[in-house]
């Protein structure tokens, strides 16, 4: 397919060997071989082009799906064939790490000692695009971002209002009210947010953070991949950032951070499981979602 796809595109035999990492006569010989086994021309040849037939054509028409079938197929098997070397891997969210991840990971490598795991904390969009690329055979992340794709299957583990915070030293920290326009002229120390945000926060983001123009997602002036990040960032700077109260209680009670007096309906966080549809989960990666899901019902997240 790759074959009747390069000559088709180059019209030359020299040029869609180079592209294909192949010599020119293994090439002729694989063309060759093609046209015998389906009893057709697909090109024909002359000393200055090469055309594709009616056969190739309808070849062509197909191609593109068979080979990018076959590339899912090839991934699937090897992702198969590594997973009891590997063990489980899961891509997690920084607010869903923070919430349930770690400590479903912790529940459960305590009680199974054999247990073998790879966990990554990474942004919403990098844990799809895991998931999607078979790096990872589940994320636990933003459900609703993954109901774009239709090969994903998500499932809601929890959530809950957020709350924007910042350090007790902060030029907002004692103000009674606080508006948007208050909030927007301080950088933002946040993960990277889905473009959907973007439809309610003001149009004037200030320094708060920008619309990446290639994906449409907003990123924070001070865009980070973990929890504790994202702390460190409010605690030694002009950032703000938001999160559910919880997250930050033992940091309320101390005194060190504030809760800003700006409250929205949609200022809400959710999370959950996402996986493909196609991918049988392991055994290993059963038993640990059973872990996480007892482990969420203890959480006071």
């Amino acid at each position: 397919m790759k074959i009747v796809r390069a000559l088709a595109s180059h019209r030359n035999f020299a040029r869609a060997a180079d592209e294909l990492g192949m010599s020119q006569p293994s090439l002729s010989r694989a063309l060759a071989r093609l046209e015998e086994a389906i009893g057709a021309q697909l090109f024909e040849r002359s000393r200055t082009a090469v055309t594709p037939t009616d056969y190739a054509e309808i070849v062509l028409l197909r191609c593109d799906a068979l080979i990018a079938g076959f590339k899912d197929l090839s991934q699937a098997l090897e992702f198969k064939r590594g997973e009891a070397e590997r063990g489980v891997r899961v891509s997690i969210g920084p607010f869903a790490a923070e919430a349930v991840g770690l400590a479903g990971m912790a529940a459960h490598t305590t009680n199974i000692r054999s247990f073998q795991g790879r966990f990554v904390v990474r942004d919403w969009r990098t844990c799809l695009e895991d998931v999607l690329e078979r790096r990872s055979e589940l994320a636990i992340t933003d459900t609703r971002s993954a109901l774009v794709h239709p090969e994903l299957a998500a499932e809601r583990l929890g959530g809950g209002p957020v709350a924007f915070f910042c350090d007790r030293r902060h030029p907002l920290a004692q103000r009674a009210e606080v508006t948007w326009a208050d909030v927007m002229r301080f950088p933002w120390a946040m993960t990277l947010m889905q473009g959907r945000w973007l439809d309610v926060l003001p149009a004037d983001l200030g320094v708060a953070g920008r619309c990446d123009p290639s994906t449409g997602d907003f990123v924070p002036a001070i865009c980070v991949d973990s929890f504790a990040a994202m702390t460190a960032a409010v605690r030694n700077g002009r950032a703000i950032s938001a999160a559910p109260p919880a997250f930050i209680e033992d940091e309320l009670e101390r005194g060190e951070f504030v809760t800003l007096p700006l409250q929205e309906p949609w200022m809400q966080m959710d999370y959950g499981l996402v996986w493909r549809r196609d991918q049988p989960w392991s055994s290993g990666l059963k038993r640990f979602v059973e872990t996480l899901r007892r482990t969420q019902i203890e959480s006071s997240f």
